[in-house]
């Protein structure tokens, strides 16, 4: 009995250390997606704020307070849902970076492999929910009449 207690303590304390990693590694990738072209930095950031929403309450709520990704990392950490907006460009820069890649790669297998991952990713990003324009308005936007 000792034993089991002792070793669900043990995973606890791994799952806790992977989480912890998993949050800063897609953070910091993130971060670099600010800079650099066609790496997404929403996606990353969304990975983090799950991780750090059980890890680190500090670095989750400043994933939520930046300006630019924050609403839209809240929206869909707290109510699982996309804005229309959002739909739009994920989808857009996905098909976009895609067709570059399969105009350039000269592989027929590969390019039918991208063509299929971006496919799926569309139907998933499809899938989930609209928020209505309300619904994504940010807290420190509330009263002023947006």
């Amino acid at each position: 009995m000792v034993y089991w207690i002792h070793q669900e303590i043990l995973l606890s304390v791994f799952r806790h250390r992977v989480l912890i990693a998993i949050g800063w590694l897609s953070f910091l990738v993130g971060f670099a997606g600010i800079f650099l072209p066609g790496l997404p930095t929403t996606g990353f950031w969304i990975i983090a704020a799950f991780a750090f929403l059980r890890t680190n309450e500090r670095m989750y709520r400043r994933i939520l307070a930046d300006k630019r990704f924050g609403p839209g990392i809240r929206l869909f950490v707290e109510e699982r849902k996309i804005t229309a907006r959002g739909k739009a460009i994920s989808m857009g820069a996905m098909w976009f970076g895609s067709s570059i890649s399969i105009v350039v790669i000269p592989l027929v297998w590969l390019k039918v492999v991208i063509a299929a991952a971006v496919g799926l990713g569309s139907v998933l990003i499809w899938l989930i929910p609209t928020a209505q324009p309300e619904a994504h308005i940010s807290h420190s936007d509330e009263g002023k009449g947006l």
